[in-house]
């Protein structure tokens, strides 16, 4: 969550009045103004914009700010009285009380209206969260044409990583089949209330159309990623066996199997993946 700005503070940093932060909501208030402030810039004007955790609304006022239409989507009961009391007269901003990982997206699904995605994720629901979203892009309603998000910053790493890199992995490519990741900046964690174990990071994924979308299935592919990366400082002969089911023949195709899995680029786990399914790949 982001944190509530203290009007009183010359170095711009701000301190949380809320109460004590909830560790079961994975709460962590940012206290920095200015952080809140860049987040914001990143999003371009002109969508409907969902903010997952508003928190007290510290980001949310930025947004404002910019003219952005926002519907923040929080969890925390306490939170909620205090974002109806901050936000009752602006009609541009509208409140949801409940859980991101149960919102009902077709809601948003107005004449083809493009959506994009804000806010600090619950460091804990990560991976979930971004999940849902990648499943959503799939099915193209509604359509989501980024997020800009915290996350941890080894997880942001991770997103946005090049192959041969040791943050690549099956997160980037499972990513990258639904968009294209950028890490933007890192935010350090005492920037927090309260301060957690390790720095943030923001991350702004710019999502594919259905259109876009790699064409093979992306069942399989997962599939293959999964195992393969599950086996990562082996040789790709030795990590992709291990995924099962590969039909008869496969170490003949033309790809040098004697790499790891980190060398491996995204175009050819796609292609290696096709051509697996071509031979008949079996689904478990």
């Amino acid at each position: 969550m982001f944190g509530q700005q203290d009007r009183n503070s010359s170095s711009r940093r701000t301190t949380s009045k809320g109460g004590r932060p909830k560790k079961h909501l994975g709460q962590f208030f940012l206290r920095d103004k200015s952080i809140s402030e860049r987040i914001a810039a990143q999003i371009q004007p002109g969508r409907l914009l969902i903010e997952v955790g508003p928190g007290d609304g510290s980001l949310t006022d930025e947004l404002l700010k910019l003219g952005h239409h926002v519907v923040g989507v929080e969890l925390d009961p306490s939170m909620v009285g205090r974002l109806e009391r901050r936000f009752q007269h602006r009609r541009d901003f509208r409140l949801v009380s409940g859980n991101i990982l149960k919102l009902d997206w077709m809601e948003f699904d107005r004449n083809g209206e493009s959506l994009a995605i804000v806010g600090n994720l619950p460091y804990h629901l990560t991976s979930p969260i971004l999940f849902d979203i990648f499943e959503i892009i799939r099915m193209g309603k509604p359509k989501i044409e980024e997020c800009v998000v915290m996350v941890q910053h080894e997880v942001g790493l991770r997103l946005a990583a090049e192959p041969g890199n040791k943050n690549y992995g099956s997160l980037t490519l499972l990513t990258q089949y639904h968009g294209c990741a950028e890490y933007l900046l890192t935010v350090p964690a005492a920037s927090f209330y309260p301060i957690p174990g390790v720095d943030g990071g923001v991350v702004r994924i710019k999502f594919h159309t259905p259109s876009e979308l790699p064409d093979v299935d992306y069942d399989d592919f997962r599939r293959i990623v999964r195992g393969c990366f599950a086996q990562r400082r082996k040789m790709m002969r030795n990590a992709l066996g291990v995924v099962g089911d590969l039909p008869e023949g496969w170490k003949d195709l033309d790809f040098n199997f004697l790499l790891r899995p980190e060398q491996f680029s995204f175009d050819d786990f796609i292609r290696l993946t096709r051509e697996l399914i071509a031979m008949n790949l079996k689904t478990p």
